[in-house]
């Protein structure tokens, strides 16, 4: 009897194996078997005759680069200045949006959405208008305060903070659905206990509402640091990675390295380094934020 069972078992596990075949085909060469040539590509160096063994020499090369740190630097710059303000506004204009009426609900979280599912060229493009030192919005409004004009993407002191201001204005929108939805989940008797005990409202967000969106706010934050990690369209678009390297970081590199130098070898090795930076980030994310509540 036990051996029939098994048979079926075996049976059942075969036929759901074949009917995920295809997704597993697909992520095999389309993103496993890339990802894995990758790793191997940045011991070597790509030549019209073919591949060279070279080991450790593309990363010596890139630690021998003065701009190759500047631009590691910029790629935690990103992520300092993106994640934990990104996270701050997608929680307060989440707990300010759940207090409103069904149906204003739904028009903030559309409007606020909107941006995410909207081509980052067209955004990227819209910016460069309003960041234009001549014409952009941005200067005649300071020109109407008495403020001289401001070089907003070709001063290396606002280059950057220029491309961190566009991403929070308009990559957000799904972190803000996501917290919405997960407050909703919370038992409002917490919050009828809470007030009857006198916890003012700031009270009630420090002691349950934050504790209790501990797993959403976990995911927001590796998201968010992922997509930080990864910016690639508006410096593309807006500054090219200047002005100096005052912009560029490791995504851009790669983009420099492989599809301007021609060099691979190199452009795998930065490939491998983000992968590594984007692992211990999310893991220690991850144990920093983890919570054991459940409800």
């Amino acid at each position: 009897m036990s051996s029939v069972l098994l048979t079926r078992r075996r049976r059942k596990a075969a036929w759901g194996y074949f009917f995920i075949l295809p997704s597993l085909l697909t992520f095999a060469l389309f993103s496993l078997y890339p990802m894995i040539d990758s790793i191997v590509l940045s011991f070597q160096r790509l030549r019209l005759s073919g591949r060279e063994w070279v080991g450790l020499g593309n990363y010596e090369k890139l630690f021998n680069e003065s701009a190759f740190f500047i631009m590691v630097n910029n790629t935690f710059l990103y992520v300092l200045l993106i994640v934990p303000v990104g996270v701050l506004i997608s929680l307060t204009l989440s707990a300010l949006i759940y207090r409103l009426p069904a149906v204003m609900q739904t028009f903030f979280k559309s409007a606020f959405y909107l941006p995410v599912v909207t081509s980052g060229v067209v955004l990227s493009m819209v910016w460069l208008y309003l960041y234009d030192p001549a014409f952009g919005l941005l200067n005649f409004l300071l020109g109407k305060l008495g403020i001289p004009p401001v070089l907003w993407l070709a001063d290396p002191r606002f280059s950057l903070l220029s491309l961190v201001i566009m991403y929070h204005s308009s990559h957000w929108g799904g972190s803000i659905i996501l917290l919405t939805a997960s407050m909703g989940g919370i038992p409002k008797e917490l919050y009828e206990a809470a007030a009857i005990e006198g916890a003012s409202i700031v009270r009630q967000t420090l002691s349950i509402t934050i504790p209790l969106l501990k797993p959403a706010i976990t995911y927001v934050s590796i998201l968010g640091t992922v997509a930080s990690l990864q910016i690639f369209t508006e410096i593309f678009v807006m500054t090219r990675g200047g002005p100096n390297f005052a912009t560029t970081n490791l995504v851009y590199s790669i983009y420099e390295y492989g599809f301007i130098r021609f060099d691979f070898g190199r452009a795998s090795a930065v490939a491998v380094l983000l992968l590594v930076i984007t692992m211990i980030l999310a893991i220690a994310q991850f144990r920093i934020l983890r919570t054991n509540v459940e409800y």
